[in-house]
């Protein structure tokens, strides 16, 4: 499996590959490939990551965290992204993938990667993290899912800011299962 390693702060995210951006094969690829018509990088690839709204110390052991992520994001829109196989804005990114999978033109897909710009996206959103899941844990990172796309050498991360995309991480990059819902 590949993987990319993003710098955040003090802790690199790492985003795992989610379709290869090669044909199969070598062979099959010098038989079916058209090289007039088609750029070498010319499908999108798409990486699935973790990113950091907001860290939380854990100090003691019995109780449950909960809190508000509250502020504004840079990313991409990911609503875009699930407006090209027509998703509910609250579905989870795994629901994309599976969508990505199938879609094998791209092409509604890279022309939204082409027009879409970076914008700032509001949140808030309250978590709980349960007290049974917090044992030996001293530090979480809070939350979302992130769809990394790449095409022709460009990249854009689109963090999925919904709560059923919404993540933990303790401080060995291990997932805690977490609950979101809108305030």
């Amino acid at each position: 499996m590949s993987t990319v390693a993003v710098p955040v702060g003090e802790h690199a995210e790492v985003f795992e590959l989610i379709l290869p951006d090669t044909m199969s094969s070598t062979a099959e690829t010098v038989e079916n490939y058209d090289y007039f018509s088609v750029e070498p990088d010319s499908k999108i690839t798409a990486f699935h990551g973790f990113s950091t709204f907001k860290g939380v110390a854990v100090t003691g052991e019995g109780a449950d965290i909960e809190g508000i992520l509250r502020g504004t994001l840079k990313s991409y829109n990911f609503k875009r992204l699930y407006q090209v196989y027509h998703l509910k804005g609250s579905e989870s990114w795994k629901v994309w993938v599976a969508e990505f999978k199938k879609d094998t033109t791209q092409s509604q897909l890279k022309q939204v990667f082409n027009d879409e710009q970076m914008e700032n996206i509001d949140v808030e959103m309250k978590y709980t993290i349960r007290a049974n899941y917090l044992r030996g844990v001293s530090r979480v990172r809070v939350g979302f899912e992130t769809i990394k796309l790449k095409l022709n050498g460009t990249e854009k991360n689109f963090t999925i800011a919904n709560p059923a995309s919404g993540s933990a991480k303790d401080q060995n990059g291990q997932d805690i299962p977490v609950d979101f819902k809108p305030v």
